[in-house]
């Protein structure tokens, strides 16, 4: 199907290219044989100049669209409170959630994210929550009591990688949203499976290993 479209888009580019020629043609016939019979030679030549122009405006638009589509979301929130609900909806609409984050403090100040995690938690979702040091208990308690699963990496530099992906267990359908800013201005980018599907993928494998480090230190407490 991508090669049928990327033909229909090559054709349809051949055609504005021969259309102006034959505009260009035109104009540098009128241009060298001004005269007034010479312009009766050529009665369609308004049509294509009006031809041309709606191509080239077609041609543009249907760019644009298709680029359009490989771009990533982005939002610019100036206060604390849009990110924290930012992040409410962006966790609601997700099957599966995975949080990577350096402490998790920042969820304190939203209840109704700590709501919504908790009952996408109760309701069966897969929840994790990933960080290099322990949550404190204030937060770590009631999450773990609705079923959210807590992996500690150990690690003694909080990784710069900090990010939350929904539907990751859905090839195709995922959703990643990478935060970057100070306090309380956030510029949030989301990308999906057509604007960052190698990020995605870093970001899985960045979960994927994180996950394992927790576990290999978790079964070395225990042993």
């Amino acid at each position: 199907m991508l090669k049928l479209v990327i033909a229909t888009l090559y054709v349809f580019i051949a055609i504005v290219g021969a259309t102006a020629l034959l505009v260009l043609s035109g104009l540098a016939y009128l241009w060298f044989f001004p005269a007034e019979s010479a312009r009766s030679d050529l009665p369609y030549l308004g049509g294509l100049v009006t031809a041309l122009i709606l191509e080239v405006v077609a041609v543009v638009l249907t760019l644009a669209r298709k680029g359009f589509k490989y771009l990533p979301h982005v939002e610019y929130h100036k206060e604390e409170p849009k990110t924290l609900d930012f992040m409410r909806r962006f966790v609601a609409s997700g099957s599966t959630v995975q949080i990577v984050s350096s402490r998790l403090a920042w969820i304190k100040n939203s209840p109704d994210l700590i709501q919504e995690v908790s009952n996408k938690a109760k309701g069966g979702t897969l929840v994790e929550i990933i960080t290099p040091r322990e949550v404190d208990e204030d937060i770590r308690g009631p999450l773990s009591e609705a079923g959210v699963r807590f992996f500690v990496t150990g690690e003694h530099i909080p990784p710069e990688a900090r990010f939350t992906l929904i539907n990751g267990n859905r090839s195709g359908a995922e959703r990643l949203a990478i935060a970057r800013g100070s306090h309380p201005e956030h510029e949030v980018t989301i990308f999906d499976n057509n604007s960052g599907p190698q990020i995605i993928g870093m970001a899985k494998d960045v979960i994927r290993k994180s996950k394992e480090l927790a576990s290999a230190i978790q079964m070395g407490q225990g042993g």
